[in-house]
Order: structure tokens, then C-alpha cells, then sequence
């Protein structure tokens, strides 16, 4: 093996134990149902997930922290394939927090969502 090839396998060999070492997304170490629910997101643990944003959209209160769980809820559903129920959240996104919306750049996820639809 030349010398090249050796530096470069040892360049991948550090990446790899960088990443198999990585520290756990940060809110995992935050307190609170959004928190949990988003470290269960970050994960890939959408049933949790799911649980724990549908919860807090579903409080009478809308606060900044119901409209990011309804907005992760929606994410959850297009990464379990329910596309349809993502669309809707999407769609009340809009109609809750336009500016939300435009930030987060849900048209762009909601074209995707009909896009998976077929529409």
C-alpha cells in the first residue's frame, strides 16, 4: 500500500471514530416534554416522537413551542410515509403563522409531501 493510501485509510479510520463517538444531539440534555419529544425525533424514535408533538399541538394554547411540535409532527409523519396528514399540518401551519411558515420552509416540504402523493 503506498503511502497515500495509507494516510487517506487513516484520515477515514479518524472520521469513523469521530462519528461512532459524536456526542448525543443537544436536546437530549434539555428539560421538557418539546425536548423529549424532539431528542425522540433525532433518534428516529417516531412513535415517541409522534406522541410526544401530537400532545403539545393538540394544547388550547398556541405558543411558539405548539407551532414547532405541530411542524416536527408533520416531519415525523412524511418520515413514516403519511404524507396526506402531513400535508394538513402543513397547511395549518400556514394558517396559524404565515411567517412561520415561510421561515421553515414548509412549501417546500409541502410540495414534496404532494409530490409523494402524486399531485
Amino acid at each position: 500500500m503506498s503511502r497515500t493510501m495509507r494516510t487517506a485509510a487513516a484520515v477515514i479510520l479518524a472520521l469513523i471514530g469521530t462519528v461512532a463517538f459524536a456526542a448525543p444531539p443537544s436536546t437530549c440534555n434539555l428539560e421538557g416534554d418539546y425536548a423529549r419529544a424532539l431528542c425522540a425525533y433525532q433518534h428516529r424514535n417516531f412513535g415517541e416522537a409522534e406522541n410526544g408533538f401530537r400532545a403539545l399541538m393538540e394544547q388550547t394554547e398556541q405558543t411558539p413551542e405548539t407551532i414547532r411540535a405541530t411542524y416536527f409532527l408533520a416531519r415525523t409523519l412524511m418520515k413514516t410515509g403519511r404524507f396526506d396528514e402531513a400535508s394538513a399540518l402543513f397547511v395549518r401551519i400556514y394558517s396559524l403563522d404565515k411567517s412561520f411558515y415561510d421561515t421553515w420552509n414548509c412549501d417546500y416540504l409541502l410540495g414534496e409531501c404532494r409530490k409523494a402523493l402524486g399531485k
